[in-house]
Parts: structure tokens; sequence; C-alpha cells
């Protein structure tokens, strides 16, 4: 299961990044682009066949374990930006954004001097679960501490935002990030308290339910920060695309009708350039189609003898209702301004 859990939930998250990326392109949720990437570039090197491709390239030292929990610690980070962007009302501050870099580099330069000044690094078994050496309990409870202490955070964070929302799926968003924070937050305290005992008990096994509550947890735990982070940035971007397709397609109908309208009033047009083939590529079909619909209406009111039959009214009509739906209302002091 744990070989599947591992193999499954970076294709998941690479799905995720894909999906945030056209909100990164327009200039909104960048942040949370850069945190997807880096739990799925953590998350992948975990799954065996990429571990061992990579390792080699890296020396074959393990150093890819070493890489992985680095990777690990700036998605932590980046998570800790993202939430106090979300609940801060002035957003992040500058200072914020030093302090938590300079503690995930110095949490990195610890794991790099515990990792590199020890001999287990270069086990066979490091992929195990846990390996029965404090220095290596030293070294993974940096990442596991870390990890505890910002699930509390943003699970506190999340909880104390969701009845502030009006959109049910702001509220859905933070729900599945609760549900991984708490995830996050058992597959930690399982990890420490599992490797102490290592060292602690003669033949200690890691089985029975610790075990399944942990592999559960590695594969809840990344799934709902996903779909958390990135349920917001996917419905209001199917949105924007459906709206967009609409644009584009009332913007081909309305041209024939507005070329013949104009005719008559030519200089009330400042849309000349685009054209027919142009229609299909325009960047903003809304803009261009609101422009089309005024000019249109101000032609009728000039003169209201040209004949406009009633297909071509029905066209205007649904033009009028498709560039004068109001926006839905944005709030701008909860995370749903960076889900």
């Amino acid at each position: 299961m744990q070989t599947t859990v591992q193999t499954f939930v970076p294709v998941v998250l690479w799905i995720a990044v894909l999906l945030c990326v056209p909100s990164a392109i327009r200039g909104t949720r960048r942040p949370l682009l850069w945190f997807l990437i880096m739990l799925a570039m953590s998350m992948s090197l975990q799954a065996q066949p990429v571990y061992r491709f990579v390792d080699p390239i890296l020396g074959g030292i393990n150093a890819t374990y070493f890489l992985f929990h680095a990777l690990t610690i700036v998605a932590i980070g980046l998570l800790d930006v993202l939430v106090q962007e979300a609940v801060s009302v002035g957003g992040s501050t500058r200072r914020r954004r030093r302090v938590t870099a300079l503690v995930a580099a110095l949490i990195i330069v610890a794991q790099a001097i515990l990792f590199f000044s020890s001999d287990w690094r270069i086990s066979d078994n490091i992929s195990q679960s846990f390996v029965a050496r404090w220095d290596y309990t030293a070294y993974a409870s940096t990442t596991w501490i870390a990890m505890a202490i910002f699930a509390v955070s943003v699970a506190y964070a999340c909880v104390s935002d969701i009845r502030k929302q009006p959109r049910m799926v702001i509220r859905l968003s933070l729900g599945f990030m609760t549900l991984g924070c708490l995830s996050v937050l058992i597959y930690a305290l399982i990890s420490l308290i599992s490797a102490v005992q290592s060292n602690v008990v003669p033949g200690f096994v890691f089985q029975g339910w610790p075990r399944l509550a942990y592999v559960l947890a590695l594969l809840i735990a990344p799934l709902s920060l996903a779909v958390g982070l990135g349920l917001t940035a996917t419905v209001d971007g199917l949105i924007s695309s459906r709206k967009t397709f609409l644009d584009r397609v009332l913007l081909w109908r309305i041209t024939p009708m507005w070329h013949r309208l104009l005719l008559t009033a030519p200089d009330l047009s400042i849309d000349r350039q685009l054209t027919r083939p142009g229609l299909l590529v325009v960047r903003q079909p809304g803009l261009h189609l609101y422009r089309r619909y005024v000019e249109i209406r101000d032609t009728l009111l000039l003169d209201p003898t040209q004949a406009v039959s009633s297909a071509e009214q029905s066209i205007i009509d649904r033009v009028e209702r498709q560039t004068q739906v109001p926006p839905e209302p944005i709030r701008h002091d909860g995370i749903n301004t960076v889900v």
C-alpha cells in the first residue's frame, strides 16, 4: 500500500500544479503554485523509481533523502507565507517573509550538518520507515517537528476563517486544508514517537495500527492540502474559462450585425482593427464583446429606423445579459485571497 501511495500522490500533486498554472500566468496565486511544486517534488522523490534514478546523479550517497527533507521544509515555509498572506489584514509583511526564509534556511543547514556528518546516510536501508540511530532521529525530527508546528498553526487559521467565508467552495477548501493539517500532525507524531521507540525498544517493528495510520496520513495529507489549496483556483478557472468561451461565441455571432449597423456611423467605432479570424484568438473577448454591444446600442439610438431581426435582437439581449452579470463577491480578509 505504501508503494501505491508513493506513486499515486505525486501524480495527483502534479495535476494540481498544472491546474494552478493558468492562475499563476494571470498573476494570481503564484505562491500557491510554488508551494504545490515544492510539495510535488518532495513527494515524487519518495517513489522508489524516481529515487533510484535521481540518487546516482547526486553521487549515489542517498543525497536524495536529504533533498526530500529540504524540499519539505521549503514547502512548509511557503505554506506559512500563504497562510500569513491570507489571515493578516495587510497581507504577509516583508519582515515576516524574511523571518520564514531565515528559519527554513537554518533548519536546512542543521539538517545538512546532521546528514552529511553521519554514516547512516550511506546505508542500504535508509528508505525504510525508521533507522535505529539517535543521530538519524535528531535529523528527521527537525522535519517532523516543523511539520507538526505548522500543521497546528495552519489548521487553527483555517478553522477560524471558515465562518467568515460567503462562498461554499472556499469553505470546502478550508475543510480539506484542515483535514490535511490534521493528517500531517498525525504523520509527524507517529513518525517521531516510532523513531524514538526504535532506539529505546530492542527489535522494534513498525506495524499494526500505527503503521496503518502512518500510511493513511501520508496519503490523505498531501492530497487534502493539494485539493484544499487548488479547489478554489480550479473552480474559478473553470468559471472564467466558461465565460471566456461564451464571450468568444457571442463576439463571433454579433460581429456581422455590428459590421452592418456601423456602416451608417463608422465614426462611432474604436474597434475596427480586429479581423474576423482574430475573433478566435483575441486575448480579451469579453472586452471586445462589450465594446461592440455598446457601439450597436449607440448606433440604434442614433438611427432607430435601422432594421433588426428578431434573431439579431435575441443576440443583443444575450450579449447584454452576458456583459452585465455582476461579479461574485470577493473577500479580501480571508484565505480565499490565496486559495
